[in-house]
């Protein structure tokens, strides 16, 4: 197996802390993070405070390979954090995710020289990776590209070290096609460090996510050397070693396909944020009288009920939010070994997983506010906020209904039901 560089290797973290420990920083920092969470909305993004307590906390550093100081953490580790986290506050969760997650594809993707210039600062990573492009421009020159264009929805942008600019393959003029396709077709994407892209102050106008730092990013000119670029087919199978497993010593965490973790950063903000509301409506149920019956919500049956229901739903989404972390270290482990590829299908149906632990948490929420009285509808309350947040999750484009027929396609192609004689 191929190593990282020397220099790099110095750095390793021999006192690493466990999966308990960056659960248990992760949890300290709630109180500042729901103290927050209105400053956050007003703001865009997170403060300076709460940024800095994650970055200090090593949470920045978790998917990052152990040969450049970071603590290479299986996935499912890093999907407990997130929903920690999502916990204190949804958007700073989102901000969080989004922003760290992308260590995995960098590892991934990158060959060692694009890996050695990304983690050539230390191990904390944060960077989002956005394929909204808005008239990209990558003119192949010598060496790399020369790149223009503005993208939105950069989630993590505030305090990035990297942006990840996704476009379609450019033609010998540099045009890309429209945002509709690049999804589907052949993509490139360039990384680019913090000091070479403009965040724009565009963000916070969103019925929900208000905090996420999901600002546009703009480049103008800026070139791209070729080893800081991935080319990807988002239908693609892996079947063997990646770049990354074969720098990192097989590791699986570097052996996926993207599809099989994009969302799955989100479904883990998304259980955090149903556990929140929780939160919030036994805060609810021990201070506020049940209409004139002069009795703590807390002693009624039908609040008991209703919490109940929520609390076992909430466990299902997360069961299955880790669940799908867990698989997807599985298939690449498999396919690393070469045993069973990781295909395509595998894929998009772990993506609706993901999806659907997103469909059974804005069930959760929506009943807990329906049920907690008009007064946590109002402005301010944090019930309120949280519908809105699962509301703005589930209305993206990226959802279960118009990613289920393609699901179903690729299960009855892999399965040959779709074969023609």
């Amino acid at each position: 197996m191929g190593q990282a560089n020397t220099k790099a290797a110095d750095r390793v973290d021999e006192t690493a802390p466990d999966l308990d420990e960056l659960v248990r920083r992760a949890r300290a920092l709630q109180p500042l993070l729901r103290e927050e969470q209105q400053a956050c909305e007003e703001r865009g993004h997170p403060g300076p405070e709460a940024a800095r307590a994650l970055r200090d906390a090593g949470l920045f550093r978790m998917l990052s390979p152990r040969a450049y100081g970071g603590y290479q953490m299986p996935l499912p580790s890093f999907y407990a954090v997130i929903m920690e986290i999502a916990r204190g506050c949804p958007s700073t969760g989102w901000w969080y995710a989004l922003g760290a997650a992308h260590a995995v594809q960098v590892s991934s993707y990158l060959e060692k020289e694009g890996q050695d210039e990304v983690f050539a600062g230390g191990p904390d990573f944060c960077a989002p990776w956005s394929f909204n492009a808005d008239r990209a421009i990558a003119m192949p020159v010598d060496g790399g590209y020369r790149v223009s264009g503005k993208w939105a929805y950069c989630s993590g942008a505030p305090y990035a070290d990297f942006f990840m600019g996704g476009m379609s393959v450019p033609d010998i003029h540099g045009r890309t096609a429209s945002r509709e396709t690049s999804w589907i077709a052949p993509t490139l994407t360039v990384i680019v460090p913090k000091g070479h892209f403009t965040v724009l102050d565009d963000w916070g106008d969103m019925l929900g996510m208000r905090g996420s730092g999901s600002n546009g990013v703009v480049l103008e000119e800026v070139f791209v050397p070729n080893h800081m670029t991935i080319r990807m087919n988002h239908a693609a199978t892996l079947f063997g070693d990646t770049p990354g497993s074969r720098l990192h010593g097989g590791e699986p965490l570097y052996g996926g396909l993207f599809n099989a973790f994009a969302e799955g950063s989100l479904a883990a903000m998304a259980v955090g944020t149903a556990e929140a509301a929780i939160d919030e409506y036994i805060h609810i149920m021990k201070t506020r009288n049940a209409g004139l019956s002069g009795r703590l919500r807390i002693d009624m049956e039908d609040y008991q009920r209703t919490l109940g229901l929520a609390l076992v739903t909430a466990d299902t989404a997360r069961a299955a939010a880790i669940r799908g972390a867990e698989i997807y270290m599985e298939r690449s482990a498999r396919s690393i070994a070469g045993a069973v590829p990781f295909t395509n299908e595998a894929g998009v149906r772990l993506d609706g997983m993901y999806h659907m632990v997103e469909k059974l948490v804005a069930d959760v929420v929506e009943t807990l506010l329906r049920t907690a009285s008009s007064a946590a509808s109002r402005n301010g309350q944090k019930l309120q906020r949280y519908w809105r947040d699962v509301t703005t999750l589930r209305s993206r484009r990226d959802q279960l209904d118009f990613r289920a027929a393609g699901i179903a396609l690729e299960y009855l192609n892999a399965a040959g039901h779709l074969a023609r004689g």
